[in-house]
């Protein structure tokens, strides 16, 4: 990066030595004319060649979060599903499911199989809970909402 471009209070990604590491400009270093910055765990880094940064990190959105890590307003899987059913009012498969949640942005599932994961998750409520389940099997592939 160029000397001029690096400024006090924000946040850049340092080389130090194979790695990156994130670092925040805490002051100018007027003795070696470098910049003292601070890692996330507290220690000081003194960086005199400007070379060593690598970019700026940008900050990002903020997004209320629940002790869980999801996304405020957003609900499990299972609990998506079960929301979807309901307002479709009809048996569906779990592809559908997912799509139509996914859609309304009901639920935040970030995994490889995510449709796996909600297929898995109904039949253990189905078999766990019987008749007090929230869902009902009514042909293969196809769950309602009871």
């Amino acid at each position: 990066m160029k000397t001029t471009s690096i400024q006090v209070g924000k946040k850049y990604e340092v080389k130090a030595g194979r790695n990156t590491t994130t670092v925040k400009v805490k002051s100018v270093n007027r003795k070696t004319g470098g910049w003292v910055c601070k890692t996330k765990g507290g220690k000081t880094l003194n960086v005199t060649d400007a070379a060593r940064f690598v970019r700026e990190v940008g900050t990002k959105k903020s997004v209320t979060k629940t002790k869980s890590g999801k996304p405020k307003g957003t609900f499990s899987g299972l609990d998506a599903a079960h929301k979807v059913l309901v307002e479709a009012r009809r048996p569906m498969n779990v592809r559908e499911i997912f799509e139509t949640a996914k859609r309304n942005k009901y639920c935040c599932l970030n995994g490889a199989t995510p449709t796996l994961t909600i297929y898995a998750a109904i039949l253990r409520e189905v078999k766990l809970k019987g008749r007090a389940s929230r869902f009902v099997k009514t042909d293969r592939g196809l769950f309602a909402a009871r």
